[in-house]
């Protein structure tokens, strides 16, 4: 296993635990039926968030895919998927899952930008710029931000501590 590898592995821990303290409950998907070839790569989704009813009896939204992806320059990263056209790995993941919900972890985010940042498929539109938010800055999905601020701290230690830098 190399170190994007175990990097990925920590990011996918870590935005688990952010939709867990955000009061979602997880369920992994049904293996056969979320396994996708699209294009260059294989996609295959990391969990359903949802939530329980609330105590007043409002209905829950419905659950959420969820992908979560390392990517040491998210950007950079989206920038080549744009330009990639229809055969962007966004644009093949729309048409499978139309409602799914990319989360984005880097160590190395842009100034002013949070390690975790999300693509919600649901609201993207095809030919639209593929521009992801920070996590927090989603509205549909209600996650704090410091419940995201001590996730970095987190991430940026344990990352350090796989690299050895300080």
């Amino acid at each position: 296993m190399d170190l994007l590898d175990i990097k990925d592995r920590i990011a996918v821990a870590l935005v688990e635990s952010i939709f867990r303290r955000a009061g979602f409950v997880l369920t992994p998907p049904n293996s056969g039926e979320m396994v996708a070839r699209l294009g260059r790569e294989e996609l295959v989704p990391d969990f359903w968030a949802g939530r329980l009813p609330s105590e007043a009896g409002d209905p829950p939204a419905p659950a959420r895919l969820v992908e979560v992806r390392y990517r040491p320059q998210v950007g950079q990263y989206l920038a080549i998927e744009e330009q990639r056209g229809p055969q962007s790995l966004v644009v093949l993941a729309k048409r499978q899952w139309p409602s799914l919900v990319f989360v984005f972890v880097t160590d190395h985010p842009e100034a002013g930008r949070s390690c975790f940042q999300a693509l919600d498929l649901d609201s993207w539109k095809l030919g639209a710029a593929v521009t992801a938010v920070d996590l927090s800055a989603h509205h549909g999905l209600g996650i704090f931000r410091q419940n995201v601020e001590e996730h970095e701290a987190l991430l940026r230690r344990m990352y350090a501590l796989l690299t050895g830098s300080r």
